[in-house]
């Protein structure tokens, strides 16, 4: 079990400080522009806190676009994530995300990846500060391992220097993210 609060609460500050005129630049997410980089916080956060609480999920995805008052209802969205996970039989036995069946605490590491490597896109994008926790750091590095290089896989290519990286940068450069193009060493 691990507590998402940390990631989850450095997420939603990173949102609330987009602006309207931040929706359209780029993010290190090539095809993402800031809007639908939010847009996919906004999908996964509720999926994942759906899984955590052991609900079906049958409903259509989110609507794209963003409806009036998308940031608190983001903070709002993290924040229940991050209570999802809490409890202990969120991380028990096996579910289903993305189409794949894996191991509970497998899927409670993939949210956490989420929160932690979007939560750097859109702070990279708008030019605000991201802190990640070496915790959040060390939980999420041996899923980038194992899926660094993947073809069709979770992240774009590993950047050349990444095996000889740590800590957070490790983290960035297995996922194909550039540390240097990002809100600083990341790491409180």
């Amino acid at each position: 079990m691990h507590d998402f609060f940390p990631a989850t609460a450095a997420a939603a500050r990173v949102v609330a400080l987009v602006t309207d005129e931040h929706l359209d630049l780029p993010t290190p997410c090539e095809a993402w522009p800031v809007r639908s980089l939010i847009e996919h916080m906004a999908g996964f956060t509720a999926h994942f806190a759906a899984v955590a609480r052991r609900e079906e999920l049958t409903g259509e995805p989110p609507a794209s676009g963003l409806p009036e008052g998308w940031r608190e209802l983001l903070a709002e969205s993290f924040k229940d994530l991050s209570d999802a996970w809490r409890k202990p039989e969120a991380w028990e036995g096996q579910d289903e995300a993305g189409g794949m069946t894996m191991p509970r605490a497998a899927l409670g590491v993939v949210a956490l990846d989420e929160v932690v490597l979007h939560g750097w896109d859109l702070a990279t994008a708008i030019g605000a500060p991201f802190t990640v926790t070496t915790e959040d750091v060390e939980v999420c590095l041996p899923f980038a391992e194992q899926f660094a290089g993947m073809p069709g896989g979770p992240f774009g290519a590993p950047l050349p220097d990444a095996e000889e990286a740590s800590g957070v940068d490790r983290l960035l450069k297995l996922s194909g993210r550039d540390p240097a193009s990002g809100p600083g060493d990341g790491v409180g």
